[in-house]
Parts: C-alpha cells; structure tokens; sequence
C-alpha cells in the first residue's frame, strides 16, 4: 500500500471519528436538557468534553465532569452512568442483538441446543387457563356458599381434607365435616363440567 492511500485512510478515520465527536456532544447537550440541568448550572465547559469508550460498544460516549459538593460523588455517578447506559441504548448506530424471525426459526432446530421453539408447548397457556378456569369455579361455588368456595380453594393449594376441617369452621362433626367436603368436591364436578368442559 502506498503512502498516499495510508494517509487517506487515516484521514477518513479522522473525518469519522470528529463527526461521531459532534454527534456525541449534541447527544450530551440533549441529555442536559432532557435532565432540566441547564450548563450553566452545572458548569460544563464545552472544551472539557471527552469521548469515552465503554465496553459492549463500538461507539463513544461524550463525558464531561462538573464540580460537585462533597458527599455526592457516588449519586452522580450513578447519575452518569444510568445516563451513559441510556444513550447506548437509543444509539441507532449501536450494534443491537436483534434476532429477525426468519434467523429465530432458523435457529430452532440447532444441534447446539440453544434453539427454541415457542410453538412447541403450549404447557404455560394450558396452566394459565386451568388457573383462571379454577377461580372462576371457586367464584361460582362461594356464590352458593362461601364455605365450599373456601374448600374448593384449599383443595386446589395441596391441602388434605383434615387440614381443611382445622382450617375452615364447618360447624358440625368430623364425619359430617368430612361429608360436607365430599359434597363439595361433588357440586363443584358437576358447575365444572356443565360450565367450564
């Protein structure tokens, strides 16, 4: 390569990196002003501006530090780099992870076994629905009668009918509490399979 293209490319490399200085610097003018943070009343001196490289990033972020009292050295901080984070975030020029949908099909059935595919399950939907579908049952039991909306539930958290006898006051004996269960478990087969089958 010849010297005179060596110096073009260097030149076209300095020409990019001042117009990413310009564009970084604009971002920081934005971000002061988006934060009701005049320069003045930070006391930002435009020549003070650098550009730093942080990591997962190709791009610069343009950085400017501005005296601050005593004792909040680490809010600011945090300040900036929540600011630095947002700014790479809503860089268009950033390189972003994006996966299309024809890649993410693609991908499905990879022997690296990172593929996934979300048409193949529908188990968290199933679950979903026999949550909602138990509520609405249990709803519809304590209508008739408060006590067997609450053995229905208890039912369907794990728990065994003595436990329900100790937890919910059926006012009658053990077998005519035990009974009673029975009885629910029994109506609530029939509102489940006459409303919700």
């Amino acid at each position: 390569m010849s010297k005179m293209s060596n110096l073009d490319l260097v030149l076209d490399e300095m020409i990019t990196a001042g117009q990413k200085m310009i564009e970084a610097t604009t971002a920081l003018r934005e971000m002061f002003s988006e934060t009701a943070v005049s320069e003045k009343e930070a006391g930002l001196d435009w020549d003070n501006v650098e550009s730093w490289h942080f990591p997962h990033t190709s791009e610069l972020v343009p950085v400017a530090f501005v005296p601050n009292k005593k004792g909040h050295m680490d809010s600011w901080m945090k300040w900036f780099n929540s600011e630095a984070e947002r700014y790479l975030k809503h860089n268009p020029d950033s390189e972003a992870d994006v996966l299309s949908l024809d890649e993410f099909l693609d991908n499905i059935n990879d022997e690296d076994g990172e593929g996934y595919d979300p048409t193949g399950t529908t188990e968290n939907e199933d679950k979903a629905f026999l949550i909602m579908t138990i509520n609405m049952l249990i709803a519809d039991l304590a209508a008739q009668d408060e006590k067997m909306g609450k053995i229905i539930s208890l039912l369907a958290e794990g728990y065994q009918k003595k436990d329900i006898l100790d937890k919910v006051d059926l006012g009658r004996g053990k077998t005519q509490g035990y009974a009673f269960i029975e009885k629910t478990q029994k109506l609530a087969k029939e509102l489940y399979d006459k409303n919700y089958r």
